[in-house]
């Protein structure tokens, strides 16, 4: 229910929310049907002298959320990267991070003789962005310096009007990573606990914190 609820958000401020967020809405719902369905299995099996441990599908809601997540700053980046070069330009943060993704003086003299040249500065950023991820707060402010953005999810946070919502994302990509790199198994060599509705709170906070992204960036790019 409050995925539908959300999903409106970003639309507050814009009639045409960017293709990023309709990717990001399309599997951050999957993550929360996982969680649903967990549920109704879980309902479904209470009477059973043998239950089936069905952890593994908040586990894998954890993991899509934060993939739904990254991938729409990544996206979302790229997809206003040509409208912004064009109508500010681009100062030093930005530059850097074109240097970074391989615009150097070489590509920038041959940028001279194509037809579509943003075209290719486009395709550098979505090839460097590939092998960036943006989950963790700190990274996804460092990435929107380059549009000028200071304090992006501080500014997201208050759109959001969720306190501590930034450290709700925190810990989520905590256990994501945990779960993608250990496992989800402790030092004790167990699987650690997992709480469904703590982890549905979570993932409801991305799509609160990623609907209110959208909302600063249709204000700030326009």
């Amino acid at each position: 229910m409050l995925f539908h609820q959300t999903k409106s958000m970003a639309k507050k401020n814009t009639n045409n929310p960017s293709k990023a967020y309709r990717t990001f809405e399309r599997v951050v719902e999957r993550s929360l049907n996982l969680l649903s369905l967990e549920k109704a299995l879980d309902e479904n099996q209470a009477h059973a002298l043998e239950k089936l441990d069905l952890s593994d599908l908040s586990r894998s809601a954890v993991v899509l959320a934060v993939a739904a997540m990254d991938a729409y700053f990544t996206n979302v980046f790229a997809e206003n990267l040509v409208q912004y070069l064009k109508e500010k330009g681009a100062k030093k943060q930005l530059t850097d991070l074109l240097a970074d993704a391989g615009l150097d003086t070489s590509t920038a003299l041959e940028l001279l003789t194509m037809q579509r040249p943003y075209r290719r500065i486009r395709s550098l950023i979505e090839s460097h962005l590939e092998r960036t991820t943006t989950q963790r707060p700190e990274a996804i402010d460092e990435l929107f310096l380059g549009y000028g953005i200071e304090d992006f999810c501080c500014r997201v946070q208050g759109i959001a009007n969720r306190k501590n919502l930034t450290a709700s994302i925190r810990k989520l990509v905590e256990r994501r990573n945990e779960i993608a790199h250990e496992g989800d198994i402790n030092s004790h060599g167990k699987l650690q606990n997992i709480n469904r509705k703590r982890i549905r709170r979570r993932v409801e906070g991305v799509v609160k914190f990623v609907a209110a992204a959208e909302q600063l960036l249709a204000k700030v790019l326009l």
